[in-house]
């Protein structure tokens, strides 16, 4: 990566389209949305998701490279197909200028390198890349290796305090849990995974929407402990 203004530069080739920033040297190429253009450069996200990350490798620096996958029933018959609204509407194209927008905020996010889409006839495909964020481990990982003894009160902290950014930059998060929340080796906590997350007003109630989003997550992985950290975490919330 090399330095300076953040910009989004607009690729298109028949039916297909990407966006980058021009700070990383990718290529305008939608091989790099591949994982086997990396070959043993790449490497599968195996903690949350829907098994359709890796971590990438390339010149530009390293990255998650994400493909849209659908989640639910609806996945039985339709895993990576969305309905084709226009390019800037695309689940990549939305996440990948919110991203821009937060880190420009100076938002604990990482950088969208690059995003693009594949239409056919009537819906699309779609895949994002991120840039890594070096050394850092989902919450839910730390807090399932953290002895009980242990005082989580700065770790509450620095994830009430990095979502509480985010809600008053007005951003709403489609999916908090606790895989999406990283923690840095210097106690900083991280947001990831903005797809379907948008610029809204942020009202009381989907601030607590968000949080309660969170709970169900801490609660299914940890149980009682996940309940306690969130209790902590949501107290910490309220007098930010």
């Amino acid at each position: 990566m090399t330095d300076g203004s953040t910009q989004a530069v607009l690729y298109e080739s028949g039916n297909q389209g990407m966006l980058y920033d021009s700070c990383f040297a990718i290529a305008p190429d939608l091989q790099v949305f591949e994982p086997a253009f990396y070959q043993d450069r790449a490497q599968a996200v195996s903690a949350g998701g829907r098994n359709a990350a890796w971590f990438v490798q390339d010149g530009w620096g390293t990255g998650v490279l994400r493909q849209y996958r659908r989640g639910g029933l609806i996945a039985r018959l339709n895993k990576f197909h969305y309905v084709w609204t226009g390019a800037e509407k695309t689940r990549s194209f939305a996440e990948f200028r919110l991203l821009q927008y937060m880190h420009g905020k100076g938002l604990p996010v990482p950088k969208a390198v690059a995003a693009c889409y594949t239409r056919s006839v009537c819906s699309y495909r779609a895949a994002i890349i991120t840039e890594r964020l070096a050394n850092t481990t989902p919450l839910a990982s730390i807090l399932k290796q953290m002895p009980a003894s242990n005082d989580t009160l700065p770790l509450a902290r620095a994830c009430a305090e990095s979502i509480r950014q985010m809600h008053q930059a007005n951003v709403w998060h489609a999916d908090l849990n606790a895989f999406n929340i990283l923690i840095d080796p210097q106690g900083k906590a991280w947001l990831i995974d903005f797809d379907k997350g948008k610029q809204t007003v942020m009202s009381p109630s989907l601030c607590q929407g968000n949080l309660n989003r969170l709970k169900r997550s801490l609660e299914k992985i940890l149980q009682e402990r996940g309940l306690a950290f969130w209790e902590q975490l949501n107290r910490i919330y309220s007098q930010i």
